[in-house]
């Protein structure tokens, strides 16, 4: 099919209202996988937070997506009800999407001076994962936003139900025989957990490692296979004797209070010297205090600014750079490094000029020696708290220019959820490429824990399954060859129930207290 694109900007203009004052900033085709999509965007030009994009599938001349980010109106509150704003969705569906008789299965959220209204395909009284539509409606009846949702899976057939199933009560089960739950220390908050607000935010509560599971509801296996859904084991790192390093010169007192280290020029300089950050090849440009951290930034002298090219000024290229090109100059060629006030431990470095340009020399094991030097300096205490992931290396892999380390966070051998470092070494140089590291405040404040545990991991266990669902659902499973769905078992602890699909939106139940026994659930977020 082709078309006109000069018409199609007019059929923009007759979709929503653009103000007079709005500039066209934008008008270019798309490459989304292959070239598909014909996007406009204009632009308040008092303040380029306020814009309007609407996008057009280039084979069809269909509507993919309108998003309208403008000014808040005045006045607070709902002047519709639901069902006005559907209807106010149902009649912008059937004026520009020539499918919506198909989407049978709708669900309407309410938000704070919102409706979010989901449209899908459905087989067997389930919704089908992309496909279908999401609308927003806004408390002054006004579509502002619309996506559609048709192929984004690359799903080419729809499913049929199958002739039979495994049992749910089968299914649960062997979901349950399967269940491990394992001891970890959290950072939780009142926020976003249903916990009393307490100054203490770190809690130690057990934790199920295997509760996103997708099991075929014909076959009964699991698609991806237990190891998927776990961590991957690590081991205790051999201390070594540590030589100099950067930061505090003597190890801390655990019962000290935090005290914000003077972070001096020369304490800095020492810094950048070990990082390699030399001064006759980089220059600082920015510097930023947090209050937890210092910011620094540098940027290489030598690197001069490639001449730069004519552009369609409204193409995409001219458009992001327009919007985001400072930002994305101060990433190429620079280097970052994070400083911790109260402990002055460095706790990030990612140089970004480090371009693995060269033939890998160094074996990961040589690797992992550069990385344990790295940290005996800026981490020295590292073979006490830290624990060296376990990494599968396919032996018929092609040799990799960077090697990854990751080492989990633990505390009197009991792991610190979700937190870990990452250190990133050149096979090529051997450089240090990149330290994501943790707060050593918090490390100082969970050694002094006396945490008293009073249940044991089976009780646990047992109040967790008592609150086990499970949930029929058309689930997108990436085969090698093609994407197809299948209708799975995924089991659910949501508060809410299921009949509606909406569990993986509602509450869930994530931890159990291992000091006082109680159930911790995620809080009921508002929708916007």
């Amino acid at each position: 099919m082709s078309l006109d694109l000069n018409k199609l900007q007019s059929i923009a203009k007759s979709i929503v209202s653009i103000p007079d004052y709005y500039h066209l900033v934008m008008e270019d085709s798309i490459p989304i996988g292959a070239e598909k999509e014909r996007c406009f965007i204009w632009e308040d030009p008092e303040n380029d937070d306020n814009k309007i994009e609407v996008s057009f599938d280039l084979q069809t001349g269909q509507l993919v997506r309108l998003d309208m980010d403008a000014e808040k109106e005045n006045g607070v509150g709902y002047a519709c009800e639901a069902d006005e704003a559907k209807k106010v969705a149902d009649s912008f569906l059937l004026k520009h999407n020539p499918n919506h008789a198909s989407y049978k299965w709708v669900h309407i959220d309410k938000g704070r001076n919102n409706y979010y209204i989901t449209y899908q395909e459905e087989v067997g009284g389930l919704p089908l994962p992309h496909t279908g539509c999401e609308v927003t409606v806004n408390d002054k009846r006004n579509i502002i936003k619309y996506g559609l949702n048709e192929n984004l899976s690359g799903v080419t057939n729809r499913p049929s139900w199958p002739p039979s199933i495994i049992a749910a009560d089968t299914i649960r089960s062997k979901i349950i025989d399967e269940t491990r739950i394992q001891l970890t220390i959290a950072a939780l908050h009142s926020s976003m957990y249903e916990i009393k607000e307490t100054k203490d935010e770190y809690y130690l509560v057990y934790e199920p490692i295997s509760e996103f599971r997708v099991i075929d509801a014909v076959t009964g296996n699991d698609l991806f296979g237990f190891e998927h859904y776990i961590t991957p084991p690590s081991h205790p790192i051999a201390s070594n004797e540590t030589g100099q390093h950067w930061g505090q010169t003597s190890q801390t007192n655990e019962s000290e209070q935090a005290v914000t280290i003077n972070l001096d020029d020369r304490k800095v300089s020492a810094l950048e010297k070990q990082l390699g950050i030399h001064p006759e090849q980089y220059v600082q440009v920015k510097s930023k205090d947090d209050g937890e951290r210092i910011h620094i930034l540098y940027k290489r002298k030598e690197k001069e600014e490639a001449e730069e090219l004519e552009q369609d000024a409204l193409s995409v290229d001219a458009y992001m750079k327009r919007k985001w090109g400072n930002q994305l100059k101060n990433l190429d060629n620079t280097c970052m490094i994070q400083i911790e006030k109260s402990t002055g431990r460095l706790v990030g470095f990612n140089c970004f000029d480090r371009i693995d340009e060269g033939k890998p020399i160094l074996s990961r094991q040589q690797c992992w020696q550069k990385a344990e030097q790295f940290l005996s300096q800026v981490f020295p205490d590292y073979h006490s708290y830290l624990q060296l992931e376990e990494d599968k290396i396919d032996p018929d892999e092609e040799s990799r220019l960077r090697e990854f380390f990751y080492l989990p966070v633990f505390i009197g051998g009991i792991p610190v959820n979700h937190e870990r470092i990452m250190i990133s070494v050149s096979t090529v140089t051997g450089e240090i490429c990149t330290y994501m590291g943790v707060s050593h405040e918090m490390i100082r404040k969970l050694a002094q824990h006396n945490f008293q545990q009073v249940i044991s991991a089976e009780e646990a266990l047992e109040r967790y399954i008592d609150y086990m669902k499970i949930q029929l659902k058309w689930f997108i499973h990436y085969e090698e060859e093609s994407p197809v769905c299948k209708l799975v078992y995924k089991p659910s602890t949501s508060k809410g129930d299921l009949t509606d699909d909406r569990g993986d939106y509602q509450q869930r139940l994530r931890y159990i207290d291992a000091c006082s026994g109680e159930l911790i659930w995620d809080k009921k977020m508002s929708l916007l």
